[in-house]
Formats: C-alpha cells, structure tokens, sequence
C-alpha cells in the first residue's frame, strides 16, 4: 500500500522550503539521477531531526543527501523525501574540532591546517561532506577517519539526540552501522576528530603534493562518483579492472576511465542505467578471469525496480 495519504502529503506541504520534483542531477557529482519527489535543504539540527522525525512518524521514505557523492541516482528519481544537509559550522577547541555534518572533508583539512593540526591532510582527497565520511567511514591515502573521530552527534528517529563513539558506529571499509547496520535511517549533526599539534604549513605542503598526484592519477575534472568499487583486500579495484582490459569500455555515454580504472565517468548525458550496465560488465568480467568479486563502494539509491 503505498504511503501516500492526503494527511501525509498535506503535512510535506507545509514544511518551509519544500519543493516538489527537484532535479537532483545537479546536487551530485556524477550529474546523474531523476527528481526528487520532494525535496528540502535545511542547516539546523532542530529543524533537521523535526523533520526526519515527522517523516518516520508517516512511514514517509526519506533519504539524506550531503555533497553527493558515491551516489548513483536512479533516473526515475527518489521517492518521498529527499533531505539536503547544508550545515557547515566547526569549532577548533586545542587539538579538537568539532564540524557540522554539511562542511566538505576537504575544507576541514584546510581549517585543521590553519590550526597548526596535523593527521587529517589525507582528507584532502575526500570529495564529500562531514557526514557522509562519517557515514561510510571514507579515507585516502591509506588512511581513514575513524583512525581520528572521536564522536559523532547525530539522532536516531524513535531514540532522539545522540553521541556516537567510533565502536558504536561500527566503522569498517567504507562502511558503518549507519550504512548498514542498526542505525540505518540515523542522521548525523556533527563529527569531533582528535588531531595533533603540528607545523600547519607543512601540512598544506604535503597537501598540495597529494592534490597534484591525485589530478595526476585520477579523472578528478569530469563527472564522476569517486571509487565505484571497494578495494579487495591486499588488491586494488583499479589495478583489476585494468588487468581485464576494461579501461574505455563504455555504456552509453558512461565510460571506465582511461586514467583510473576504478572510475567511471559521465560523458554528458550518461543515464543510472547506463552505469549500472557498466558496473555489471565490469563485476561479471572481472569475476570471469580472477575469481574475484568487486563490491561497490558506490550506493545505488532511488527507484530503480
């Protein structure tokens, strides 16, 4: 039976700011994905939780969305409520800080920087927001953020206000128990990292040269969703995708980079489908000469049956 009642949809309708089938191509950086059924940005942790809260009351489908990132949209759109996290505060406090969940990890390696805070330059090579590096425990270089998160603030419909430690967000690769675990449907409001006292600008020295292997080894100026697959462990997705000789296979307008393998870019009109047919190939492929079989560290969100 479907959710959608009159008293529900009356409710959606008087939130301050809804709209109704937004384009969410825009809001991710593949450039994929149909509307949002409907959609809000909102900044307050308040009116945050109100909201989720309201919606999980209703059984109304809710879906969060920071930078959007390691998402693959599906092209008939998301149903429900799509939520768009745009807090960006921080708080340096010693070799504390404390950032909202919408503030890019790239931007916090610069503020941990101009901190003269050392441990999180690795961050400069995450693309996406606080909480969504919270949510699949993202990294680079070898490192992640549960190596530095000493808590997330967050709330869990049905529990309210919580503080969550790196043991009960259940961090792994790319992955966490908000992904997929028990706190599944939780939001996170904010993330405290402990860092070291440090020489700042030698921090933005070794960033710079990470940022510049990075332009050199990734697609990092196209359209793209970041690593579609996890890495196997003692193995990289990159490297067996380019052993299968699958560099430049396409569907569609979606191709597997010729600089990375682990990449798939949006040409300029790629659908979901498109992607998903890519990423297929590409698993069945690789699962044919090696034994292996790629996960995806990409999300498929929206309705795609």
């Amino acid at each position: 039976m479907s959710w959608r009642t009159k008293s529900k949809l009356d409710w959606l309708r008087t939130l301050p700011g809804l709209a109704e089938e937004e384009p969410l191509d825009s809001r991710n950086s593949f450039g994929i994905g149909g509307p949002a059924e409907f959609f809000l940005e909102l900044g307050k942790a308040e009116a945050i939780e109100k909201t989720i809260a309201g919606a999980k009351t209703r059984e109304i489908p809710y879906l969060l969305l920071g930078a959007g990132t390691n998402l693959l949209i599906a092209d008939r759109g998301v149903e429900g409520l799509v939520i768009r996290v745009v807090n960006r505060d921080f708080h340096v406090a010693g070799t504390r800080v404390r950032a909202a969940a919408g503030l890019k990890m790239m931007r916090l390696a610069r503020i941990a920087a101009d901190a003269n805070l050392r441990g999180f330059e690795f961050a400069i090579g995450v693309p996406g927001t606080v909480g969504g590096a919270v949510y699949q425990n993202a990294g680079s270089w070898g490192k992640e953020l549960s190596e530095v998160l000493v808590e997330a603030d967050g709330f869990s419909p049905g529990s309210g206000k919580k503080t969550w430690t790196p043991i009960e967000l259940k961090l792994g690769y790319r992955t966490s128990a908000l992904r997929e675990g028990a706190l599944k449907g939780s939001l996170v409001v904010s993330a405290t990292i402990q860092l070291d006292r440090g020489d700042g600008e030698e921090a933005k020295r070794l960033m710079a040269k990470l940022t510049r292997e990075r332009n050199e080894t990734q697609p990092i100026k196209t359209k793209n969703c970041g690593s579609v697959f996890k890495n196997p462990p003692g193995d990289s997705a990159g490297r067996l995708v380019q052993a299968a000789g699958l560099k430049g296979l396409r569907e569609g307008k979606a191709l597997v980079s010729q600089q990375h393998g682990n990449f798939i870019i949006n040409e300029g009109g790629a659908t979901a489908d498109d992607v998903r047919r890519l990423i297929e190939r590409i698993q069945a492929e690789v699962g044919r000469r090696f034994n292996m079989q790629l996960e995806t560290e990409v999300e498929l969100v929206g309705r795609w049956k």
